[in-house]
């Protein structure tokens, strides 16, 4: 797993994740909604999405089931304050991190990630 989307309308947190995640040695691009994020995963292909749920022009739960339509093998994480149990079945990530998130979470989350989905 070394390709991450983030896909956050927080630029706050989008820089938090982006230092984390590139410090650790990921190539990690950042979108600013759903749409911006739908609108990469065939040209940069991730091996993760880390969406919000809350986003303008496209939900997180709305990239989750796009990315498993056009990008089966990639896995998702939700890093979001919405509760789980209101979100659609179609709508869940393979992972999910409650906010607020520490980079060490992050970190820990995305690693416990790419041992489970190691080929």
């Amino acid at each position: 797993m070394q390709r991450i989307l983030i896909a956050e309308d927080d630029p706050v947190l989008s820089m938090i994740y982006e230092i984390t995640l590139t410090e650790a040695g990921f190539d990690v691009l950042l979108c600013s909604d759903g749409q911006e994020a739908f609108e990469a995963l065939s040209t940069f292909g991730p091996d993760l999405v880390i969406t919000d749920y809350t986003m303008p022009r496209l939900s997180g739960g709305d990239l989750i089931r796009a990315v498993r339509r056009t990008l089966p093998g990639a896995v998702t994480l939700m890093a979001s304050a919405v509760d789980p149990r209101l979100l659609k079945d179609d709508q869940h990530a393979d992972a999910r991190l409650e906010k607020p998130i520490t980079p060490g979470r992050l970190l820990q989350t995305v690693r416990a990630l790419e041992s489970r989905h190691a080929a």
